[in-house]
């Protein structure tokens, strides 16, 4: 029912009345009148905002039951004829402040009613009338100072949510207006612009019996800031699942979602997962931040030579280009910047993509469904109907999908995809035993690039150090070829020897990096070239030895080595290749 037709239909029924009933406007009881024709102005007045108040609750229970998906039009029903009846019983009857009386009860019955029935399917903290709820609205009515003072410090804070419209575009939606209003919005922004600042790429909400820890993983590890309360959590959470239209009333089940945010002058995009734990539901958020986007290889940590070679296989006609390594160790990246390298406006290149993670000028990016049936091995049957140069692949993981990228491979279409492995030559190991005939296999891949994306050192508060024999033997360098190294920053360690509790000095901590010692990564990288030897061993005899034994005759460095180039430099810690690369 749209409410906003409420005072037309109720007027309409006054005048009604008043037509068939001249003798009620003419009585002297409900309004009495002196030499004038004047109404009581009293009663009138309590009259109007009676029906203000009818109408402005009707309207809200029309949108708490469409947002938790209760009978709307039951409840609009229900109260609407309270009203009316009301309004009846005063105009007709004659006491006034008697009737007046009975049209409130008239109306609050059914609305203390739905109340009660809502409150049942709404979250603990949303709940109303509560003793809870009560004391609150008590505390903002008898406390001078705002119930949280700190939304006024943060509503200048750069960011403007927005929600997701039917075509997948942002926009600001009726949704994201009345959220503005909600508890815990400003909290919400400002828990995306500290991850933003902090260069974040994930939020973890994890819910305790007690309160709602919060992690952000930067750098790839997980860093751990200051908790929320847990209703404040809550309510958190709520923000984020009606900005990616889910349904607050689940708890148990996981469900995902996306929407937007502008922040500053740039527009950002956020992926959402929850699922249902013991102590609550937990949230986390993956922060897709377009300018974080590399442009090219050059980028990417490659040293030159890597990177001639990969350019090199990048404009070969056709092939299946690997590139490999767990979650998180910037696959995506890299097969994003091999496509900067092609000339995407004289070739058709078309994606594969679960999700579609960011926006190519000249590709066409097809997002992958499963709810819908939208495979990658379905997709895939597709696009090689649509006359493709470039396929990439988001990820194989299936025998299906690993065939048909094998044959858009000797078909001559150049084929890229990312696959779990933990280096090259495991990457080989691993197509086969999704099924891909080591014969098919041999015959399509050109190269398999593995790689792990390790910490920079912050270049303001790094320690340079005298390396140990160990150091310089798992290094392989002689103590003549690096006389140092660098470490990152140690806060016991490194504090200053006069530096006392009790004298109420405090250790600094770096602005660049925040105390942790490092700022931003970069790439270590294992490029395996498919040679003639290797492509026999895979057609006649892949096992792991033989083709590890036929990669080093070829040259081909580990990861280990390409990272201990960095540590040479001064780039990263040793302590940090052994955490990526052990």
């Amino acid at each position: 029912m749209d409410v906003t037709r409420l005072p037309r239909i109720f007027l309409a029924l006054v005048l009604l009345v008043l037509l068939l009933s001249p003798s009620v406007v003419q009585a002297a009881a409900p309004f009495p009148r002196g030499p004038g024709f004047y109404y009581d102005l009293v009663k009138l007045g309590v009259l109007i905002l009676s029906f203000i108040c009818w109408v402005r609750l009707c309207a809200w229970v029309d949108t708490d039951a469409a947002e938790l998906k209760l009978e709307r039009v039951f409840w609009n029903g229900i109260l609407l004829a309270g009203g009316v009846g009301g309004f009846l019983v005063i105009w007709i009857v004659g006491i006034f402040w008697v009737t007046i009386i009975v049209a409130w009860a008239a109306v609050c019955g059914p609305a203390y009613w739905y109340v009660t029935v809502r409150n049942r399917q709404a979250p603990e903290d949303d709940r109303i009338l509560t003793p809870e709820h009560l004391t609150l609205i008590f505390t903002r009515w008898t406390t001078r100072a705002p119930s949280e003072p700190e939304d006024a410090k943060i509503e200048g804070v750069p960011v403007r949510f927005m929600s997701r419209s039917a075509t997948g575009e942002a926009e600001e939606s009726e949704r994201v207006e009345r959220l503005r209003e909600s508890k815990g919005y400003q909290a919400a922004l400002r828990l995306v612009w500290d991850a933003i600042q902090r260069r974040a790429t994930d939020i973890h909400l994890e819910p305790t019996a007690k309160d709602m820890p919060v992690r952000f993983r930067i750098d790839g590890v997980m860093t751990t800031i200051e908790p929320l309360t847990r209703t404040m959590g809550d309510a958190i959470v709520n923000i984020f699942k009606v900005l990616c239209n889910l349904d607050i009333t689940e708890k148990r089940k996981p469900q995902d979602g996306s929407f937007s945010a502008q922040v500053e002058d740039r527009l950002v995009e956020f992926r959402v997962a929850t699922a249902g734990a013991v102590a609550g539901e937990k949230l986390v958020m993956r922060i897709l931040d377009a300018t974080a986007q590399l442009a090219d290889l050059s980028q990417v940590g490659m040293t030159e030579d890597m990177q001639n070679q990969l350019c090199d296989l990048i404009n070969h006609p056709h092939g299946l280009i690997l590139v490999c390594g767990p979650t998180g160790s910037g696959k995506s990246t890299t097969l994003y910047a091999c496509l900067h390298e092609i000339d995407r406006f004289s070739q058709n290149v078309i994606t594969v993509e679960n999700p579609v993670e960011y926006r190519l000028d000249g590709v066409t990016q097809i997002e992958v469904n499963p709810k819908q049936g939208k495979t990658f091995a379905s997709e895939l049957r597709s696009i090689l109907r649509q006359d493709p140069d470039v396929i990439l692949i988001g990820e194989i993981r299936d025998k299906e999908t690993a065939e048909i990228a094998c044959q858009a491979a000797q078909t001559g279409h150049l084929v890229f995809s990312t696959l779990h492995a933990n280096d090259s030559v495991t990457a080989i190991a691993r197509m086969i035993d999704l099924g891909t005939p080591p014969f098919m296999l041999s015959s399509a891949l050109i190269a398999v690039l593995s790689q792990r994306l390790v910490r920079k050192l912050c270049r303001k508060c790094r320690k340079r150090v005298k390396p140990s024999e160990e150091t310089l033997k798992k290094l392989k360098v002689d103590r003549d070829a690096v006389r140092h190294i660098y470490r990152a920053f140690d806060p016991e360690e490194d504090r200053p020897k006069h530096s006392d509790e009790e004298d109420g000095e405090e250790l600094q901590v770096c602005e660049a990096c925040g105390g942790t010692g490092y700022v931003k990564r970069t790439g270590i990288f294992d490029l395996l070239v498919i040679t003639d030897k290797i492509r026999e061993l895979i057609r006649e005899n892949p096992n792991i030895p033989e083709l590890r034994k036929a990669a080093a005759e070829g040259g081909q460095q580990t990861l280990f080595e390409d990272g201990a180039r960095l540590v040479i430099d001064g780039e990263t810690s040793i302590q940090e290749l052994l955490r990526v690369c052990k």
